[in-house]
């Protein structure tokens, strides 16, 4: 079961994005979404199946790992006097309305 609960200060709006969805599931359920979870993440891990470079969502992962490897990256990189060019891009959200082929235009030029 799924309950919509508004976020505060966003009761007077009808907007899906001013819902929290909360699900109730009950013990059972849980249970076996954990099994079924732990299996698939064994499957997916222990045949290699993930990408190394991905690090969200990852057991035994955090929130440091990926810094710490760029960080190694770019200290191997001018050690050996190769010249390091770094990219970030927060996109979360930004491609909604975005114009995807000018995007990818932009890109290849």
């Amino acid at each position: 079961m799924i309950l919509l609960i508004i976020k505060p200060g966003q009761e007077g709006s009808d907007e899906v994005s001013k819902f929290r969805p909360i699900s109730l599931v009950n013990t059972g359920g849980k249970v076996l979404e954990k099994v079924i979870i732990n299996r698939m993440n064994y499957h997916v891990y222990s045949r290699g199946y993930m990408n190394e470079n991905k690090y969200k969502s990852r057991p035994q992962k955090f929130t440091i790992d990926p810094a710490t490897a760029i960080k190694e990256f770019v200290q191997q990189g001018l050690i050996m006097g190769e010249v390091i060019v770094l990219v970030s891009l927060d996109v979360q959200g930004a491609f909604v309305s975005a114009w995807c082929t000018g995007i990818l235009n932009e890109l290849r030029k």
